[in-house]
């Protein structure tokens, strides 16, 4: 039987520090709150900053992004954790990183049950593939458990049979995991509405998350409202617009009315709008920049003006090449730039396939195709 929660709407219980009211929606499927009355640092406010989701899992509105776009930077990764008070690690098979996120997750010094650790499953994996890659996907993280569990998109590959039939069976698959403790939440990601309705015809327990794009210059109202509705927390990734958004003459504006960088108020609007943020940085002092968001709230006049920027032409990531990809190597675009990892966890014949894989496609429509 379907759970009833998923009829519900969720509303905020709490503001985050220093959040306006005006600006943490009525509607937000979450709890939003803190746990300590003074706050003395951001990194403390990072730290502890946290959504309900509907199950009763809190999750922090922070989180460390770890796409394989850029390279993977342990000691960026440590600082983050160890000093900036980041407690949220996104990551998924596919950036290939999962094993370097393990030695940092094992090294750092900050207790498992801090952490908020989250993934993805790749395509490939679905089906009956679910249980085997969910260990795999643990042992690399030097983990017992994940926090969160995600499907990373509705697409099936053709192979595995019908899309709709597999997305149930993996669906099933994921709520056992997560009856069984190995999972605390499961959600998805780069669903949209119709994909998202279809869980009416089979779950026991609607997604906890839906993870999708999401920054100043392009808000999915629609998608965000439906989330709403449903119970499912919506969670941002692309916070900067791959970087387009800290050009933006208004972003700029803002800023310097409020002494903070254009990452901040990126960051600083979808933290107030109760959208998860889980930017990603190589460099330690932008990491320690990112986490210096919640001494400052941005105006009515400064919510106003972004939401003029809001188009769907201003979408970055597109993802209609999918099946092109499925086979690819897992962390392609990294091209064995994987840096201060004290245990190197990927042998040289790994690194050296991937640099292969990357050179081969190259020139291919597959990279010139930005599609994740």
């Amino acid at each position: 039987m379907v759970n009833d929660r998923r009829k519900r709407s969720f509303f905020t219980t709490g503001i985050v520090a220093g959040l306006s009211d005006d600006f943490v929606s009525d509607k937000s499927p979450v709890s939003i709150s803190n746990d300590m009355d003074d706050l003395p640092s951001t990194s403390s406010t990072a730290k502890t900053t946290t959504v309900t989701l509907s199950n009763g899992v809190r999750m922090p509105l922070l989180g460390l992004g770890t796409t394989h776009s850029g390279g993977y930077y342990h000691d960026a990764v440590l600082h983050a954790l160890r000093h900036s008070g980041y407690r949220m690690i996104d990551t998924a098979r596919r950036y290939g990183v999962e094993a370097e996120l393990g030695i940092a997750i094992r090294d750092c010094g900050v207790p498992r049950e801090e952490l908020f650790v989250s993934t993805k499953l790749w395509p490939t994996d679905y089906g009956a593939g679910v249980e085997l890659a969910f260990r795999k996907q643990c042992d690399k993280l030097h983990v017992d458990y994940l926090d969160l569990l995600m499907l990373h998109f509705p697409d099936v590959p053709e192979w595995l049979g019908n899309s709709k039939q597999v997305r149930e069976e993996t669906w099933r698959r994921m709520e056992l995991l997560c009856d069984q403790g190995k999972c605390r939440s499961i959600g998805v990601s780069n669903f949209d509405i119709a994909d998202l309705e279809e869980f009416e015809d089979y779950a026991s327990v609607l997604p906890h998350v839906n993870q999708a794009e999401y920054h100043v210059l392009y808000d999915p109202t629609e998608l965000r409202e439906y989330c709403s509705q449903q119970g499912i927390l919506f969670t941002g990734y692309c916070p900067l617009a791959k970087g387009r958004a800290l050009g933006n003459e208004t972003i700029q504006r803002i800023a310097r009315n409020h002494g903070k960088t254009h990452a901040q108020i990126c960051l600083r609007w979808s933290i107030e709008n109760g959208v998860p943020v889980i930017p990603k940085s190589k460099d330690v002092e932008r990491i320690e920049e990112n986490a210096h968001i919640f001494d400052f709230s941005l105006t009515v006049d400064d919510h106003k003006l972004i939401s003029s920027l809001n188009s769907p032409r201003n979408k970055v990531l597109k993802h209609e090449d999918l099946s092109t990809k499925w086979n690819l190597p897992d962390g392609y675009k990294l091209a064995g730039r994987v840096y201060g990892v004290p245990s190197e966890p990927i042998n040289k014949s790994e690194a050296k396939f991937r640099i292969q894989a990357l050179s081969s496609i190259t020139n291919s429509p597959v990279m010139k195709h930005k599609g994740f």
